[in-house]
């Protein structure tokens, strides 16, 4: 018997990536919306579970993203993604888990790296990162020692946010002999038939339904210096950088410690720790992890605290850390938690989300950051960006759900608590050093 594999008749650049694995090279393909990324990659993933027995790991930012867009999605064809596996191939499926048994043993897994923690023990030798540039930047960190050690590849492919991770990674392996490099924009990709795989036409089409010429230059000409087209604080951040606010400001031993938190349930948690210095707020920490429960964090910011000779002030927590979440906390609800701990949370107000966000371009101005210990709240708060509506072209007037919402909605909370507790007229701070 002979099995067709893959079943796909792929496009130039997608031969080459094919050939490059082949060679054993891992992958990084930087390549324009609708260039077949996830088509190309479903064949990857199977013709890497054929060649060597193991585990291959099909990463999407978020688990959810996993299961509509392959497990239960459809291509261009409307045929199912998971049709281009042969069933001849196929020894088992779990639905519950998105994992496929191939009849060699290999084992196809669908994962999101909103909850990577749950990949550390699966020990794959492949990865396959969809959409990297919207992936939780800590994932390849993680989960890229495992692949070294199993003498594994990963392929990474994307469109461009700005000069996030994808693009600090492209940089970093752009000369790597053991990495095959794509940056393809619609001028350099072509259907097997020699035509443009998205015409000018089809451009202009899209600008006339509202696609801005940032997103055409983001999405159709992959162009890393247009920032991430459709964040929220594209200005604050500009403006924090340029007056030298991204810094190393360090606790001061003589003022409170605060907190301010997105508690999650099975979602990754978010704690900035800061002072307030008369009208200017200090973010020194950030506690971001997941899968852990609320007494890690509580234990991680009393360390902070004792290394640094600190008292703690004020807790923030969102409206529903009353809530008794489903999982590891199901007994009693966070907030009885942490006053057994000793914490005494107050909790913000319930606001629209859209209203916060407006408290946080208010609240920004008066931050300085560490840029040391708050490197991937930074990051967050450059990424946070609203949702995009492929369809109509236009932005949702909502945030996208993906990792850097939690170091912002924590952030969030101290912004609309803002006002009432600290905004208030008040002489400036005043220190006189006595030995």
């Amino acid at each position: 018997m002979y099995i067709r594999v893959p079943n796909i008749n792929p496009y130039p650049h997608q031969y080459r990536m094919f050939k490059a694995i082949a060679e054993g090279k891992n992958v990084v393909a930087c390549v324009h919306r609708r260039a077949g990324k996830d088509i190309g990659c479903l064949q990857i993933w199977l013709l890497r579970g054929l060649q060597r027995v193991g585990t291959h790991v099909y990463l999407f930012p978020l688990y959810s993203q996993a299961r509509s867009v392959i497990w239960e999605g459809m291509d261009f064809d409307s045929k199912p993604f998971l049709s281009a596996i042969p069933d001849s191939l196929i020894e088992s499926k779990n639905q519950a888990r998105m994992e496929i048994k191939l009849i060699n043993g290999s084992r196809l897994i669908l994962a999101g790296s909103n909850n990577y923690d749950s990949l550390m023990g699966s020990n794959p030798i492949t990865i396959i990162y969809s959409e990297f540039a919207l992936h939780h930047p800590l994932a390849r960190q993680y989960l890229n020692p495992i692949l070294v050690q199993n003498l594994g590849i990963e392929v990474i492919q994307s469109t461009p946010r700005g000069k996030n991770h994808l693009y600090d990674l492209h940089m970093s392996v752009k000369d790597n002999p053991k990495y095959h490099i794509e940056h393809l924009s619609v001028n350099e990709t072509f259907k097997c038939d020699g035509s443009r795989i998205i015409t000018p036409e089809q451009i202009e089409e899209a600008k006339a339904m509202g696609m801005s010429e940032e997103m055409v230059r983001q999405e159709w000409f992959v162009d890393y210096n247009v920032g991430n087209t459709g964040s929220y604080f594209t200005v604050e951040m500009s403006d924090m950088e340029r007056e030298g606010r991204i810094c190393d400001v360090m606790p001061d031993s003589r003022l409170p410690l605060h907190t301010c938190s997105d508690l999650g349930g099975t979602d990754f948690t978010s704690m900035w720790l800061f002072q307030v210095q008369g009208n200017q707020v200090n973010l020194l920490f950030l506690l971001h992890d997941t899968g852990k429960g609320l007494k890690h964090y509580l234990d991680a910011a009393e360390k902070i605290r004792m290394e640094h000779n600190l008292t703690f002030g004020t807790h923030f927590a969102p409206h529903d850390i009353a809530q008794k979440h489903q999982g590891w906390e199901h007994a009693e609800s966070r907030l009885m938690q942490a006053r057994k701990a000793g914490w005494n949370f107050i909790i913000t107000p319930k606001l629209d989300i859209e209203d916060g966000i407006e408290a946080m371009r208010f609240l920004l101005p008066k931050i300085k950051i560490n840029r040391t210990h708050c490197a991937l709240g930074v990051r967050a708060l450059r990424e946070y960006h609203r949702e995009y509506d492929e369809v109509k072209c236009v932005f949702r007037n909502k945030p996208m759900h993906d990792w850097s919402s939690n170091p912002c909605d924590a952030l969030r909370y101290l912004a609309i608590n803002w006002k009432r507790l600290y905004s208030v007229p008040q002489a400036p701070s005043q220190y006189t050093y006595q030995a």
